[in-house]
């Protein structure tokens, strides 16, 4: 018969095994990943793919935004379920759950775990979420320089969002200043929500929008999704008076 295995190293045994299962899923949550930039938009005025998001095969606790080839259309991946957002013929907005798209670029991390924080103070608008959600990062010790995911849940009292689509004209002879007219605008009174998002000091220009004219480079990027999950999209800016709840990946 076989020697048999002592007890204690049975268990040694099986906490390894169980550790070397989690660790990757929770030391994915110290960083992101990105492909393509938006300064590639904005500054280099190139709109081609850089990536097919049916080549993403790590899809568990996926959490994801970017922006579509020749910016049409955004996504939004939450908990690994894809929501594309575009217009139709009319130019009219509608969404739909697919991976079946090319981005210009995609930022996207895998959080399996997240620590939850409720704030009641008031939001008027990003300029005060961004200092809030890089002060609480710094506290949970994440990497605000590089980059982290973030999660909010709320009920907005208003949100004004936009979905990037244009016209084959502003495709041809792209412009920023033209970019902006052709962006369908959304806005949302009293809604829940929630919203995915990415920060760091050096978004500009990454996965953020990067300094125009006298505008400072962003800080972060965001969108918000409907609780239903019919409805997503680039949230330009918003106002919560209301509880809210921050969620930050748990550090390893």
């Amino acid at each position: 018969m076989p020697e048999a295995v002592p007890y204690n190293l049975y268990i040694m045994k099986k906490i390894l095994l169980l550790s070397l299962t989690i660790f990757p899923l929770l030391s994915q949550a110290q960083s992101i990943q990105l492909i393509g930039s938006t300064a590639q938009i904005m500054k280099e005025k190139n709109l081609s793919a850089n990536i097919d998001l049916d080549t993403i095969t790590d899809r568990k606790f996926l959490y994801a935004i970017g922006a579509m080839e020749n910016l049409q259309g955004e996504i939004i991946v939450f908990n690994g379920k894809a929501l594309y957002a575009g217009l139709d013929k009319d130019r009219q907005p509608y969404w739909e759950q697919t991976y079946d798209k090319k981005a210009i670029f995609l930022v996207r991390s895998n959080v399996a775990a997240w620590q939850k924080t409720i704030f009641t103070e008031p939001i008027s608008d990003r300029h005060e979420l961004t200092k809030i959600i890089l002060r609480e990062a710094g506290k949970a010790g994440l990497d605000t320089v590089g980059g982290f995911p973030f999660r909010i849940k709320a009920k907005v009292d208003h949100i004004e969002a936009h979905i990037a689509f244009l016209r084959p004209e502003t495709v041809a002879d792209f412009s920023p200043m033209a970019k902006k007219q052709d962006d369908y605008p959304l806005e949302l009174n009293n809604q829940n929500v929630w919203i995915i998002g990415f920060a760091a000091t050096t978004a500009g220009g990454r996965f953020a929008m990067p300094a125009m004219g006298n505008n400072p480079p962003s800080q972060l990027h965001m969108h918000y999704i409907r609780n239903d999950r019919e409805e997503a999209g680039h949230i330009e800016d918003l106002i919560i008076k209301g509880t809210w709840q921050l969620c930050l990946p748990i550090k390893q």
